[in-house]
């Protein structure tokens, strides 16, 4: 049999299992698998699957990813479904990045499916947005989304790539107008500050200025680079961290992937405390990495920039997510603290 890409979770079976198992170059044979929901993806489904063995060995525990079972965000998913079974084909064996272990990775023959079988990284956790994380674990992020940045680094090539998130740059006016009424939106659904809503305004009305104004440097970006989706393990880990969820993968000024890590991730306390030093980690890792002639002033004032990721990803976030409780409580916090930071370190005036 051979592994092709499943509409749900019912069309897992041992042999599926198996053909999957073999295309890694493991021989076994499996017996049995009984599978049970993980995450919260709105996007995307996520299973654990356990597996039983008749002939033998492989792993006891595999996570697959599957298109959502909601018919609307299915349709609204298929570019992203598209650019994470690329990334894992493509480009995860070119990067530095931690990432999980890639199995299987592939689209159905309408463009608007996919399966991919990656390993099971538990007891490794997910973030958790509204409480925050520590200081040690948002610099361990900053410098593992080095790993992402460093070789992609000011490559041409990448503009060749045709299956990435289009950049908001290549048409920034109907980006501008679309994010002006998705901020509009926001504030009359959420109640935030009188300065976090004056934040959110100005950076609408001057987004376009932020989308093209740096074109330089430029990486991939994962772009949704937010404690949903980094998984924390123990500190002296060879992993520590791990990035997962690359549905939105494109190019731009790579501190965007890190100020939204730290201005919305951590507490305002704890970022005005600890983001030069997160910065500055970061910074060594690319060095280390071989990025040259990258100074740290450039660095830090690319971070300020950077920090309008977080009220767009909020906003835009906001406007197609189905509302919840936590969702709504995510939403207001992010914003927030991404408005503190733009503030506290007066980045509206790089715009």
């Amino acid at each position: 049999m051979e592994a092709t890409a499943l509409e749900s979770v019912d069309a897992v079976t041992p042999e599926w299992t198996t053909a999957v198992l073999a295309e890694n170059g493991i021989a076994a044979t499996v017996s049995r698998v009984t599978t049970e929901p993980v995450g919260t993806g709105q996007m995307g489904s996520c299973y654990r699957l356990f597996i039983g063995y008749d002939a033998g060995d492989g792993p006891d525990r595999l996570i697959v990813k599957l298109p959502a079972t909601d018919s609307a965000s299915r349709a609204a998913g298929q570019l992203g479904y598209r650019c994470e079974t690329t990334f894992y084909r493509e480009v995860a064996n070119r990067i530095h990045i931690h990432i999980p272990r890639c199995y299987f990775a592939a689209m159905n023959s309408r463009g608007d499916g996919f399966t991919l079988v990656l390993e099971d990284l538990a007891p490794a956790q997910q973030g958790d947005q509204i409480a925050g994380c520590s200081v040690d674990q948002a610099r361990a992020a900053a410098v593992n989304v080095a790993g992402l940045h460093a070789p992609t680094w000011n490559d041409p090539s990448l503009h060749e790539l045709d299956w990435l998130i289009p950049d908001f740059a290549a048409n920034a006016g109907a980006a501008a107008a679309f994010l002006v009424d998705a901020t509009n939106q926001f504030l009359a659904r959420y109640t935030v500050t009188p300065d976090t809503a004056a934040t959110l305004h100005r950076f609408a009305d001057r987004f376009v200025n932020w989308a093209t104004e740096r074109a330089e440097p430029f990486a991939l970006l994962h772009s949704d680079y937010r404690l949903d989706n980094p998984l924390f393990g123990h500190p002296e880990a060879a992993r520590p961290v791990v990035a997962v969820d690359w549905q939105v993968v494109t190019i731009g000024s790579p501190l965007r992937d890190v100020a939204f890590l730290a201005a919305t991730g951590l507490s305002t306390e704890n970022r005005r405390a600890s983001e030069k030093g997160i910065v500055d980690a970061y910074r060594r890792q690319l060095v280390e990495l071989g990025v040259d002639g990258y100074s740290a002033e450039r660095c830090w004032e690319d971070y300020r920039h950077g920090l309008f990721q977080g009220p767009l990803i909020t906003v835009l976030g906001a406007f197609v997510a189905q509302p919840t409780a936590r969702g709504d409580r995510m939403f207001i916090t992010m914003a927030e603290r991404s408005a503190t930071a733009i503030i506290d370190l007066d980045a509206t005036s790089l715009l």
